[in-house]
């Protein structure tokens, strides 16, 4: 909807409405800068995105996002995109008081939780995964938030067939002899497991291809881009991990690049522009998606928050 926004000419306002959505609607807003350039090469002269952060948890936010937002309304037409919207009441009441003060108001919001929308809006409920492989996914439907909470909508049937199952779930455990911690993040022995299993997976590994008569595009003798990329992988938790915790510290050994995200590398996170492997909570990374997920737990909304991530391969560890 916003590059249909974008290609009219209007301004689309990228809404990131607490901390939960700043990936995504990073993510969303360089989509959109990308869009603009390429319509641009094309001759064509399309609106422009912005990006506007706020927390709506916080209700002295909810003033400074009408009052900005009411503003940027250009002959009363306003382009609002909120993606892994707050349901908060104070996003509501921002949308409540845009209703009466922008006469074109155009305001399309997303949420996972299906109870989030403000009420009197217009409601579209998306069930059908698009996103995870079945193995994946029958590992996410298990979540208690799905099975008995009810605060997200089972999945419904595809309606086309799966190509594949995809990759079988890795498990690990984290139990029996070597083991040590409370949980996998203090582990040593896990973190020189995971580490194991992400180099089997030859991520990062880039092999020198010899040109030969019958290759259909040359390649001159150089090397190939690798299958996986570090910036492919995602070490997801619920619990605090630290950068000396046991499995930072045999990742690191084991060569591979990992860094824990900080708030300050969240655009970096959203565009994967740096090639290592990121370290954060799954709750700072809804709408993210990654070919590798490594899930150091298995605890309520850690299937929802985490292992829903994974594209292809998933690693769970089990405490």
């Amino acid at each position: 909807m916003a590059i249909q926004w974008l290609r009219c000419g209007h301004h689309v306002y990228v809404v990131c409405t607490c901390w939960e959505s700043s990936i995504a609607s990073m993510m969303l807003y360089h989509l959109l800068l990308q869009t603009v350039k390429t319509q641009q090469s094309a001759g064509v002269s399309p609106g422009q995105p912005h990006l506007l952060l706020y927390d709506l948890y916080k209700s002295e936010e909810v003033e400074k996002a009408v009052n900005d937002l009411s503003q940027a309304a250009r002959g009363g037409s306003l382009y609002i995109i909120a993606d892994e919207a707050s349901g908060s009441e104070y996003f509501h009441t921002v949308c409540y008081k845009l209703l009466t003060q922008v006469p074109d108001l155009h305001l399309w919001a997303a949420s996972c939780f299906h109870g989030d929308a403000p009420a009197g809006f217009q409601v579209e409920y998306l069930t059908r995964p698009l996103r995870s492989p079945p193995a994946v996914v029958r590992e996410v439907k298990k979540d208690e938030i799905i099975t008995e909470h009810r605060d997200v909508l089972p999945y419904s049937e595809r309606g086309v067939p799966d190509h594949t199952d995809g990759p079988p779930v890795k498990i690990l455990s984290h139990r029996g002899k070597g083991h040590s911690g409370v949980w996998p993040g203090d582990c040593v022995t896990c973190g020189r497991d995971v580490a194991s299993f992400l180099h089997s997976l030859r991520v990062g590994v880039t092999e020198n291809v010899t040109t030969t008569a019958t290759t259909v595009t040359s390649t001159n003798g150089g090397t190939t881009p690798p299958c996986l990329q570090w910036r492919d992988v995602l070490v997801l938790y619920l619990k605090d991990i630290s950068d000396d915790s046991g499995m930072m510290k045999e990742l690191k050994e084991a060569g591979i690049p990992v860094r824990m995200m900080k708030d300050d590398n969240i655009e970096d996170v959203a565009t994967a522009r740096c090639d290592v492997v990121w370290v954060t909570s799954g709750q700072r990374v809804c709408g993210l998606e990654r070919k590798v997920v490594v899930c150091l737990e298995d605890q309520v909304l850690s299937r929802f928050c985490c292992m829903s991530r994974c594209t292809s391969q998933l690693l769970i560890i089990y405490c």
